[in-house]
């Protein structure tokens, strides 16, 4: 294999199958990177078996091939070479590099011994706009569990109905769930568990870009594909909880309160607070929302009060402060709702104003108050 290529546009494609090679692995090929060479365009791809990328890069390629090389070492190579184009030819899997007065060799491995990539019909693809995806992801996958004793919520499901389509991440502890009135999902599969590696990579590519994406569902995996490059990913086995069973309906205590100065407010009490547990006591009384926190490993404490829209009866609530900054972050509106019962029960946290194109909910379980 000859080709000639870019080094720019080389190390741009390098960084994005670096996403997904492997740094710890028993099999030595999945640290490599795979290249084709044909025609115009030389083909990168990267797997770690469940997550694969691929994408190409113009080249004149003067003899068609195929190799794999290591590809953080190739990556690195390529990225400190000058800026001009890179000649690269390939004889018995043993690579030469060649820019500039400077000559590089690496060993790769047959192309051959790379894993077989999952191939999907790309008929039956649906458009999706990429600033939706963005937005549904941001919303969620924050929320996703670490806990591989529950294998279907390491992903974020992804429903269509004849109603629109939702996002839903939980790890037990809280909950994201956005939902958009457009049902892009229709006629195909209607409840997908998507691992976030997977999304995260898609939203990296899209960057600023708000253009469509295609999406094409397979019975075990889903393929992205933005531009020329194409994500492909095993999906999560089911099935999904009925999280809806956990949605409280009857929470009758309402505050009202800026999310911007409340997320500061719990960010500062939250510095005094129990390294493990970061708790944060919400006090509640008529307009007035007291936040505040102990730690007797640092012998400190603090106490802050914020304004704020409340007339329901007292009440005094812990919750984690990073799950309240996280759940805040993500809120677009100036002014939150959230929506309770009782110091043990699930709060539900909301826009104050929802957006035209979603609508966003957040349930959030307290943790006990230390005494």
């Amino acid at each position: 294999m000859k080709f000639t290529v870019n080094r720019d546009s080389l190390a741009e494609k390098l960084q994005t199958v670096l996403s997904v090679v492997s740094t710890r692995t028993t099999l030595p090929i999945l640290g490599n990177v795979l290249l084709k060479g044909d025609g115009e365009r030389v083909e990168l791809a990267a797997t770690d078996l469940d997550l694969s990328v691929t994408c190409g890069v113009p080249a004149k390629v003067g003899k068609a091939g195929a190799t794999t090389v290591p590809a953080r070492t190739f990556a690195e190579m390529v990225r400190e070479l000058p800026e001009e184009d890179v000649s690269v030819s390939v004889t018995n899997n043993r690579m030469e590099i060649r820019s500039g007065r400077g000559v590089y060799r690496i060993s790769g491995m047959p192309a051959d011994e790379f894993p077989k990539l999952p191939a999907l019909p790309t008929a039956g693809e649906v458009m999706l706009p990429g600033d939706q995806l963005r937005m549904m992801v941001h919303k969620t996958a924050y929320a996703v569990s670490v806990d591989d004793t529950r294998p279907a919520l390491n992903g974020v499901l992804w429903q269509g109905n004849g109603k629109g389509m939702h996002m839903v991440a939980t790890d037990g502890h809280r909950l994201a769930r956005v939902t958009s009135p457009e049902n892009r999902l229709s006629g195909h599969q209607s409840s997908l568990i998507i691992p976030p590696k997977a999304l995260s990579l898609v939203i990296k590519i899209l960057g600023e870009n708000d253009a469509d994406l295609g999406i094409t569902f397979g019975e075990k995996n889903i393929l992205f594909r933005v531009g020329d490059t194409v994500v492909t990913t095993r999906l999560i086995e089911g099935p999904y909880p009925n999280y809806e069973q956990v949605i409280p309906s009857g929470n009758d205590k309402r505050m009202i309160i800026d999310g911007a100065t409340l997320m500061a407010g719990v960010r500062r009490v939250a510095v005094l607070s129990n390294s493990l547990t970061r708790q944060v006591k919400f006090s509640l009384s008529k307009d007035r929302l007291e936040l505040s926190t102990t730690n007797q490993d640092i012998g400190g404490e603090a106490t802050e009060t914020l304004a704020c829209r409340y007339d329901g009866s007292e009440l005094e609530i812990g919750y984690n402060a990073n799950y309240i900054i996280d759940i805040l972050k993500n809120m677009e509106s100036g002014d939150v709702v959230f929506e309770l019962a009782t110091s043990v029960s699930a709060g539900l946290v909301r826009p104050a104003e929802e957006a035209k194109t979603s609508e966003y909910l957040c349930l959030i379980m307290p943790l006990r108050l230390a005494e």
